[in-house]
């Protein structure tokens, strides 16, 4: 994959006219994701690798998926493959679930569930990851999102606990990428996810790419105390190779007493194509070759915001 400067340039006569502007897809709601059955196997490949970097590849492989009109599902088997497995995927299961929360305040099925939906380009409601075993002894897991909320739901016939080797500190730090937890005191949930949504539409708006693109910004799934924000149209903000970028921050405000809680998930692609409807170009996770820039780039993003919000 090479970085192009100059997409979208027609040359006519000896002069350069720029190509129209292409609308985005319609709304992901409404498109039938079946018609995008080879996007969804590429990317089961890309979560693939984004467990093998994070070391969950230990314990979790990517074996299929399963596409309804509304729905994609990632199926995770054991990576292990000796006697007892269905006791082994529980007991990590269970461990994961535990130190995640306690370390970062999030339970472990959120970044699995999350992590799809982005590298899919669909909305968490429309995503599913399924952890499974196929042993008499029946060990299932399926992850969901309904209005917000990443549900979880399964089955279980352990009999006895079984040690198993977690992640290192780092690879957790690392499944955790991007994400962010601050407190806005003495305002409303509401008025800071207004707020917030404002101000990262005026980050955006003057952005682009140095010839021809403005940013694109796509902000249609919003509700009172949430957000997502994707745009599109990038180049030079975290990538320092010249590819163009895909950002994409979901933003959710809780209601603490008088404060605020503010919580924040920033994930990002790059690619060498421009036009980005969802589900067209093969753009690649930052978070694999450009880890450091995607933190620092979301920690300075969000230190202004909060910043920005306590100032209201």
């Amino acid at each position: 994959m090479r970085p192009i400067f100059f997409t979208g340039l027609v040359l006519i006569t000896g002069m350069v006219i720029a190509t129209p502007p292409i609308a985005l897809a319609q709304s992901p709601l409404e498109e039938d994701l079946r018609t995008h059955e080879n996007f969804f196997r590429a990317r089961m490949r890309d979560y693939q690798q984004w467990l093998a970097r994070t070391e969950l590849d230990r314990i979790f492989y990517a074996d299929s998926i399963a596409i309804a009109q509304q729905k994609v599902t990632l199926f995770l088997r054991a990576a292990y493959q000796g006697a007892r497995v269905c006791d082994s995927l529980q007991c990590a299961w269970e461990r994961l679930e535990q130190e995640n929360f306690r370390r970062y305040g999030q339970y472990f099925r959120e970044r699995l569930l999350r992590k799809w939906a982005f590298l899919a380009e669909i909305h968490e409601e429309q995503a599913e990851v399924v952890v499974r075993c196929h042993e008499p002894a029946h060990f299932l897991m399926r992850i969901r999102s309904d209005r917000g909320r990443i549900l979880r739901e399964g089955r279980s016939a352990r009999g006895s606990a079984v040690q198993v080797l977690l992640p290192t500190a780092t690879a957790l730090q690392g499944i955790n990428l991007g994400e962010g937890k601050a407190t806005i005191p003495a305002q409303q949930a509401p008025a800071v996810s207004a707020k917030a949504r404002q101000f990262l539409i005026n980050h955006y708006k003057p952005k682009g790419t140095p010839v021809l693109w403005r940013a694109r910004i796509d902000t249609t799934f919003a509700t009172f105390d949430e957000f997502v924000l994707e745009v599109t149209h990038l180049s030079h903000e975290i990538c320092p190779d010249g590819y163009y970028e895909y950002h994409r921050i979901t933003v959710w405000c809780a209601q603490r007493g008088l404060d605020t809680e503010l919580t924040w998930e920033f994930q990002g692609k790059y690619g060498s194509g421009i036009l980005f409807p969802p589900r067209k170009n093969d753009y690649k996770d930052l978070s694999l070759r450009y880890k450091d820039n995607l933190e620092d780039y979301q920690r300075r993003l969000f230190k202004r915001l909060v910043h920005h919000l306590i100032r209201q």
